[in-house]
């Protein structure tokens, strides 16, 4: 397998065209979208619902050809932070998503202020497919600045906040490490020495723990000004908008309540003891006392049975998703022949896995830096997932509705981790293999519900620290962190040393304008394996049901498509429903103890 094989083929976006003719096309879609803004904006209010449906889809169209060549910007970024002609390529186009972040706001002020005095724009048959993105038009217009006002945060924003994730990111990203294993000394790169936290030598978990959150907190000043320049940013910006806390964009972003995400932390926090009951059986497989930092996330296996080489992991994904339903394991193998996974290791790549929309092409690309570890494997899997979910998408509902809730989107992603361990234990040849499997299985999903519950609890009390007056630094940030993490561990881990640094790690922390984002993580956690085991009941009706919860994207809320699909958001048992899953597993587990 040549780095070629495991690299994207990111031309086909653009043509082919270079980096100078991608920045001219940039500036060139911009200002076509500005111009439309400008065309329309003042006009709303003298527009039939006709009309209104008109403009939306030659708004539709712009935002399609200008997030082409923005994408390809990003995705050059993302790729090698290290590469000149990509940052500057990164740079145009953080300016020009400034600009077309600004224009349209400015429309959807307007489209906002108009439906709050034509509520029977609501009900119009030739708006019918966009009624429930104009429901949210209307929840967000009372937080809505003056056009000048939003064009002015959408400005200072490039120099201000995203300058400052992107240091920290870029930062990050160059780190290389010197390490020796097995006697060999070597030079590795972020995301190896990250994947060395995970690995079945004990020793060399603890060494890779340490040597990367030292990295962290040597590096203290940059970490914590940026998580300090990001949070109170968004704390005056929520306050100048008359927001009622610094969740509510969240709120209006994932398209969820507050009484929902807190009836899921308080029920995560409540049931804590059910993860620390998992830690402990680890502890007591391993053999030790009290399990240490370096523990929590790592293998149960010391030898590994599942080492595959990526044309191997290729092979068992596209299986996984094929066995389930052809369509979908279609879309899975395209992604690979089309050259859209970059999934080699090398410097100056962000520590990180996504996957992102091509909407002009109605496809996807995976950024991920693959290792021959389980872990890895499953990244594959659930990066593909993403990509799964985009196509139904892209096939079913137009562009203004392709973006939903992120409680929604990791359906697809964690429902394809579940699809691998079927795959994985039907191929098991060894009790080894499945205990592997499925303690794998549920590391990820107890991780995914408790630990990053973690990080919400810990956003929650770093902002109430903000609004008490607190000065953001490295010990206060440290502080929160362990504070939130005994919260859900109790007393069953002993925590590595440095291991207070976690939090410097995780990107969705810098992420500017997005705050609150690891709560979704734990709701789809829990929700995907409900509806799995809808699925293993084998109803007749689950294919085609899945396929629609996939499908709808942002056409309805998160609580309609859960009610669509057969649960009672409100329900509250729901929260309940997706633990039986891990039971069943635990259960099949223990009995390979």
């Amino acid at each position: 397998m040549t780095k070629l094989d495991m690299s994207w083929d990111l031309s086909q976006m653009v043509d082919g065209a270079s980096a100078t003719e991608v920045k001219k096309k940039i500036e060139e879609k911009t200002k076509g979208f500005e111009k439309l803004v400008e065309t329309y904006s003042k006009k709303i209010p003298d527009m039939s619902a006709a009309h209104i449906a008109s403009m939306i889809e030659e708004f539709e169209e712009a935002i399609v050809e200008t997030s082409n060549y923005m994408g390809y910007a990003r995705l050059r970024y993302s790729a090698d932070t290290t590469d000149k002609e990509a940052r500057e390529l990164n740079y145009t186009q953080n300016n020009a998503s400034s600009r077309i972040s600004s224009a349209r706001t400015k429309l959807e002020i307007a489209l906002g202020k108009e439906l709050l005095k034509r509520k029977e724009l609501l009900e119009a048959k030739e708006l019918a497919d966009v009624v429930h993105y104009f429901e949210r038009l209307v929840r967000r217009a009372p937080y809505r600045l003056s056009e000048q006002e939003e064009a002015l945060i959408s400005e200072k924003d490039v120099s201000g906040i995203e300058t400052l994730y992107q240091l920290q990111e870029a930062w990050v990203s160059q780190k290389t490490f010197e390490v020796e294993i097995e006697g060999k000394k070597k030079t590795i790169s972020l995301p190896q020495m990250s994947s060395l936290r995970m690995d079945p030598d004990r020793s060399i978990r603890e060494m890779a723990t340490k040597k990367l959150y030292e990295s962290y907190a040597h590096d203290k000043l940059l970490h914590s000004t940026a998580l300090r320049g990001i949070c109170a940013d968004h704390v005056a910006i929520s306050k100048r908008r008359g927001m009622p806390s610094a969740m509510t964009q969240s709120l209006l972003d994932q398209d969820v309540t507050e009484e929902t995400v807190m009836a899921l932390l308080d029920a995560i926090e409540g049931t804590a003891s059910r993860f620390q009951e998992f830690l402990k059986l680890k502890a007591k497989f391993f053999g030790f006392d009290k399990l240490l930092g370096h523990d929590v996330i790592a293998p149960w296996t010391t030898e590994p049975t599942w080492t595959l080489e990526y044309p191997q992991a290729k092979e068992i994904v596209v299986d996984s998703f094929s066995s389930f339903d052809g369509e979908i394991g279609k879309v899975i193998q395209d992604m690979f022949e089309g050259k859209r996974i970059d999934a080699e290791n090398r410097v100056g790549k962000p520590n990180t896995a996504f996957c992102a929309g091509w909407q002009k092409a109605k496809k996807s690309f995976i950024l991920m830096s693959y290792s021959p570890t389980l872990g890895d494997l499953y990244t594959l899997a659930h990066e593909n997932g993403h990509a799964a979910q985009g196509h139904m998408i892209y096939q079913t509902q137009r562009p203004i509705n392709y973006r939903g809730s992120s409680c929604m989107a990791e359906t697809g992603s964690i429902f394809g981790e579940l699809l691998l361990t079927e795959k994985l234990l039907a191929k098991s040849e060894e009790d080894d293999q499945k205990l592997e499997v499925l303690s794998n299985v549920l590391n990820d999903f107890y991780y995914t519900t408790y630990y990053v519950a973690t990080r919400a609890l810990f956003e929650i009390e770093l902002y109430k620290n903000i609004e008490q007056g607190e000065l953001i630094d490295a010990e206060l940030a440290c502080n929160e962190w362990q504070a939130a993490k005994d919260r859900i561990f109790g007393d069953v881990v002993d925590w590595t040393e440095y291991m207070e640094w976690e939090w410097a790690r995780i990107p969705h922390f810098f992420f500017p304008n997005y705050r609150f984002y690891n709560y979704s993580y734990s709701f789809a956690q829990m929700l995907v394996f409900a509806v799995y085991e809808d699925y293993k009941k084998g109803e007749a009706d689950f294919n085609e049901r899945f396929r629609k919860l996939l499908a709808s994207g942002g056409s309805k809320s998160p609580a309609e498509q859960i009610e669509e699909f057969g649960y009672n958001l409100s329900d509250p048992g729901f929260w309940e429903l997706g633990p039986r899953t891990a039971d069943r597993l635990l259960a099949d587990l223990k009995k390979l103890i």
